[in-house]
């Protein structure tokens, strides 16, 4: 078996500052229980993976102290963006592969990250990217640590562009379509009554 399809981690994204929102989006209610954070988790759990959760708020280590099955770490600055934090965990020297996701799509279950991690590890040398069926959903995606992935990366940060999507111009990937229910991204309160529907 390729070795970066035994050394799979999840790093789950929780650091950003939901302007948009108005308040903070890992500690909004959710409808199954819980936050959007411990939700998450929740879903994260049942893949047997080791999971580290990224952000920049101590608030959010409070609120998984009583998980000891996962690492928190706390995102140094610069904050600049998604792009800037999975930088930081691909700097962490780890080899291996990421699945790498939002805490902000509420409604992603285990059943679709292992549709994705089936589709990676049919070629677990190109980022696996979230599509649902209109778009990529870049922030969703499987992302080796090695290179050309860590040194791209890299480079782009160094030439002062954030953009996800300009990255993914740069390395090889696949695009995997999943449900689009899903991939529903809340950004904004009027994406919330979406989420209700």
């Amino acid at each position: 078996m390729n070795c970066l399809v035994k050394s799979l981690r999840v790093c789950l994204l929780s650091g950003g500052e939901s302007r948009r929102m108005g308040r903070d989006k890992a500690l909004l209610p959710h409808q199954k229980g819980g936050v959007w954070l411990t939700a998450m988790i929740d879903q994260l759990m049942p893949l047997g993976l080791p999971v580290v959760v990224v952000s920049r708020h101590q608030v959010h280590a409070d609120v998984l102290a009583h998980q000891s099955d996962l690492k928190f770490v706390l995102e140094p600055p610069p904050w600049n963006g998604p792009l800037q934090a999975l930088n930081f965990v691909l700097s962490s020297g780890s080899d291996g592969a990421w699945l790498v996701l939002p805490v902000d799509m509420p409604r992603l279950t285990t059943v679709v990250f292992q549709q994705l991690i089936d589709a990676w590890r049919r070629h677990p040398n190109k980022v696996a990217v979230a599509h649902d069926g209109e778009r990529l959903q870049p922030l969703l995606a499987i992302i080796p640590s090695g290179s050309p992935f860590r040194t791209s990366l890299s480079e782009q940060l160094s030439s002062g562009c954030y953009r996800w999507l300009d990255w993914l111009d740069r390395v090889p990937y696949e695009s995997v379509v999943l449900p689009s229910r899903c991939l529903l991204n809340a950004n904004q309160p009027k994406d919330l009554l979406a989420l209700s529907e």
